[in-house]
């Protein structure tokens, strides 16, 4: 329900967050091949005395690949990453991350009959998809064998109720699940919005003021309010942080609960609202 994401970090950064994560016993760690710091996470697994099976990594493929380009690429995800298979692996994009925004329905199903082919060697336990709106995944069930496990999106406080669907990647939130997909927000924090308003804003700082944790009985923070408003409805979470007091209060999201009124609350803020990804992609069901 709770990992570590390494967006932005490069490889000598993402190496120590993970590093720290997993001595301090986080189960979860999120990459990317995009994300070139692939090579300091590989270094920081292979340093831990923590067994192969007791970690899930999740890393992700461009969109809008032919087949032998996504061979390479993931072929070099897991060189880099140090291991023979990893837990989950998604299309990162539902076309190509360019200005162009290549591939379109032929593209996606094209990429995913060779994700099944990783899955199916066993060198990706998982698979799924990033940034998919619902006729995405729809042009995937048409041929797949193998349905997405995962959809991977934008997620957070200010974005509305949880069963509310939209036109917007980051919305489906029924859509998803009822089809056998969990559905994971990426940025739980909203990192691209250009605002601390989910770690330190009015909102969530109140509600915080209620709460102590149930493990050393210390003061909620605004920011696992934030998260924990996502965990609650049942939508793992990946924050990125680099700061060791900031990954313990990221993993303290399990020894208290938030109540219902603070919970309805928090579904019907309206801000901050879904802010761009890369390229200013995400959420964009425009993409053909």
């Amino acid at each position: 329900m709770m990992g570590l994401g390494t967006w932005q970090y490069n490889s000598t950064v993402a190496g120590a967050a993970v590093a720290a994560a997993l001595e301090m016993g986080y189960t979860n760690v999120d990459t990317a091949f995009d994300y070139e710091n692939q090579v300091g996470i590989g270094n920081a697994l292979m340093s831990s005395s923590r067994k192969r099976r007791s970690y899930f990594i999740t890393t992700k493929i461009p969109g809008g690949l032919n087949a032998s380009t996504a061979e390479s690429n993931f072929g070099s995800s897991l060189m880099d990453l140090q291991t023979p298979y990893v837990d989950l692996l998604l299309v990162h994009f539902p076309a190509t991350m360019d200005a162009a925004a290549s591939g379109g329905k032929a593209g996606r199903q094209a990429l995913w009959k060779v994700m099944e082919e990783f899955y199916f060697s066993g060198r990706a336990r998982a698979i799924g998809v990033s940034h998919y709106c619902q006729r995405h995944l729809e042009d995937i069930f048409e041929i797949a064998s193998v349905r997405p496990m995962v959809n991977q999106v934008q997620y957070h406080v200010g974005m509305g109720a949880p069963t509310t669907d939209g036109p917007n990647a980051t919305d489906d939130k029924t859509f998803d699940p009822k089809h056998g997909v969990t559905y994971q927000g990426f940025s739980p924090l909203c990192g691209p919005c250009g605002t601390t308003e989910l770690i330190d804003g009015k909102l969530v700082t109140d509600i915080a003021a209620k709460y102590k944790s149930g493990i050393d009985g210390s003061a909620i923070t605004g920011a696992q309010v934030s998260l924990k408003w996502q965990v609650q409805l049942g939508v793992p979470v990946i924050p990125k942080t680099k700061e060791v007091k900031f990954l313990r209060q990221n993993m303290d999201l399990f020894s208290w609960k938030l109540g219902p009124e603070d919970m309805a609350t928090l579904s019907a803020a309206t801000s901050p609202a879904v802010a761009g990804g890369p390229a200013g992609t995400s959420g964009d069901c425009s993409i053909a």
